[in-house]
């Protein structure tokens, strides 16, 4: 060991000092913690305060080095204290504990319960994981390569896809050395508000009549009658936002058919300035509408945004833009530069959306003649969205490959087992574990909303299941396709459930393993899945693969490190599948760990 005095610590070091008194001089008792082998050269100082540092091989433990003499400025080794000393040295190292807990033990402290945020439970970051008296460990939990579920000779043969990093339960202002995050602009909220109006479940239909319940709904507050009066509530609902969009479809139209009798009012009257024709077709309108000229203009001004939004983005950026798009249109505080550059890149985008998740929202375009068919039919990730270009087929992005029988996935929402392999057993069932008790707030579980009580991840289990906001996308990077994000996904939200088919034995492909160490299965997705079979590797990812445990079945699903709207969402692959692998790494991260192999 090396031994000298610095002032100050180093990165890698951390000291603790307790003052004494020792006979007639000032002591400083200098107690330095684990990691200090890296510790720098030290530096020769002449003025207090001191503090050690030194090199050894302890690890996790506090060593004790000896203490300074301030009057003289030199060292006092520990045998020469006095036994009041040492006492007060042990006292210190038994009651002070460690900055940060180690993260591979296995005591009592690793058992305690992790804070949580949102509906994120993360399990302990431990080396195994047990559960009810079995040990089990999925892909997508933190494990590391030496403990897998499976032997080195299955290892060898199977590429598992797991994140073994561990993100932080929340941030420490006082640490965070990232950028500030600016306040979405108006622009920015108006296209959300179109996505999110796009991917929810309202139904818009051109022709409305007047809805009445089907039982008396002032008879009581039955739970039928409570039911009827909440289906009233949703009919008119999805009335009020028909006729908002076509009152907007409206509206945009006349600014068309305003300009166009402008111009031809104009060639009727060469004479006139431009003002007095545009007074005029003002006039024409008022007698029609019994307005003011004065509320007509106002309303122009509006209605005219309605329309540059139209031109850009498509009727369906403005069919289904936010209640917002009134206040956005009046005030015109977002159409700026690069306005109508975000919608146009968008447009298709939005299309494939609309097209598929509301197939007759076109039909409402029939109040101003216009006849639009269908251009996007079948599933929403069915088609690859392109920057700027309308989008393209799914199998089309595959070609390249040049498959024998072509390209072909089926997008399913639940997993599908494999009777071939396990016959009706199904293998992520766990007999330990009640199905009705949730395993991390120890709450009901139920597929029946109404009697559900656990809320870990309602977006998925147990809760209303909407639309995934999320877009298949042809990325630049060489990666061929990915997953874009289309709203915010907040911190410990789960974006959705990896989905295939359950199955055992397969060898030489992307598979994901769960279970137990004594009871192993793979979910496949060469041929059946979800969106998540097309989420890429990052060094630096967005959410991570995660189990969880409903109605007594394993359960692997991707949860959100906080993704925001118009990213890719990524996660990681972990070290143990890029191992098998001789390829390099296209996230294109500073931080990425394969970008040069060989």
């Amino acid at each position: 060991m090396t031994m000298g005095l610095t002032q100050g610590t180093t990165d890698k070091t951390q000291l603790r000092s307790y003052r004494l008194q020792h006979t007639t001089t000032d002591v400083y008792v200098v107690v330095a913690d684990a990691c200090i082998s890296n510790c720098e050269p030290p530096r020769a100082q002449t003025r207090a305060p001191f503090r050690f540092s030194g090199k050894s091989m302890h690890n996790g433990q506090s060593l004790y080095i000896g203490c300074v003499d301030l009057n003289n400025e030199r060292v006092v080794p520990l045998s020469q204290l006095t036994p009041n000393v040492s006492e007060i040295i042990c006292d210190k190292r038994d009651t002070t504990a460690a900055p940060e807990t180690n993260q591979d033990d296995h005591g009592p402290r690793s058992l305690k319960r992790r804070k949580t945020v949102s509906g994120l439970r993360l399990a302990p970051h431990t080396q195994d994981a047990a559960i009810i008296g079995t040990e089990s460990q999925i892909d997508g939990c933190a494990a590391s390569d030496s403990n897998g579920m499976t032997d080195d000779a299955q290892k060898s043969s199977v590429r598992q896809v797991h994140s073994d990093t561990r993100f932080p339960q929340r941030k420490n202002p006082s640490k965070d050395t990232s950028a500030p995050v600016l306040e979405p602009t108006s622009t920015d909220k108006l296209i959300a508000g179109i996505w999110r109006q796009v991917f929810s479940p309202v139904k818009l239909s051109r022709f409305h009549s007047v809805i009445e319940p089907g039982i008396d709904i002032r008879t009581g507050v039955s739970g039928e009658v409570f039911r009827a009066v909440n289906t009233l509530c949703l009919k008119y609902y999805n009335q009020s936002q028909s006729s908002r969009a076509l009152e907007m479809i409206v509206q945009a139209y006349w600014i068309e058919c305003y300009e166009a009798r402008i111009a031809v009012l104009r060639l009727e009257n060469p004479n006139l300035s431009a003002m007095e024709i545009r007074m005029m077709g003002l006039r024409e309108a008022c007698a029609v509408l019994n307005w003011k000229e004065k509320d007509l203009r106002n309303r122009i001004a509006i209605w005219r945004g309605y329309k540059e939004i139209k031109d850009a983005g498509g009727w369906a950026s403005l069919i289904f833009a936010s209640a917002g798009v009134y206040r956005f249109c009046k005030y015109r505080t977002g159409f700026g530069e690069g306005f109508s550059t975000r919608l146009r890149h968008i447009r298709s985008s939005l299309e494939v959306a609309a097209d598929t998740l509301h197939p007759d929202w076109r039909d409402l375009l029939q109040v101003i003649g216009q006849q639009e068919t269908r251009q996007y039919h079948g599933h929403p990730h069915e088609w690859v969205t392109v920057t700027g270009r309308p989008a393209v087929p799914l199998s089309s992005t595959y070609e390249h490959l040049q498959l024998p029988n072509g390209f072909h996935f089926r997008f399913i929402d639940e997993c599908v087992l494999d009777m071939a392999a396990f016959g009706t057993e199904d293998p992520r069932r766990v007999p330990e574990i009640d199905p009705d008790v949730c395993l991390v707030c120890k709450e009901r579980q139920s597929d029946e909303i109404e009697k559900n009580h656990c809320s870990c991840f309602s977006t998925l289990f147990g809760g209303v299941r909407n639309p995934v906001p999320v877009q298949l996308f042809h990325t630049t990077s060489g990666k061929n396709n990915g997953v874009i994000a289309r709203s915010n996904f907040d911190r410990g939200i789960a974006i959705g459930e990896f989905t295939g088919l359950i199955t055992k034995g397969i060898e030489g492909v992307d598979v994901m393993l769960g279970g137990t160490r004594t009871r192993t299965y793979q979910v496949f997705q060469g041929q059946m899945g979800n969106f998540t079979r097309f989420i890429n590797h990052s060094c630096r990812p967005n959410s991570q693969f995660q189990r969880f445990y409903w109605r007594g079945k394993e359960r692997i699903i991707v949860v959100s490190r906080g993704v925001t709207a118009g990213s890719e969402i990524t996660v990681d692959y972990s070290d143990h599948y890029w191992k098998q692998l001789n390829k390099i790494c296209l996230c294109g991260e500073p931080c990425c760990r394969f970008r040069e192999r060989r």
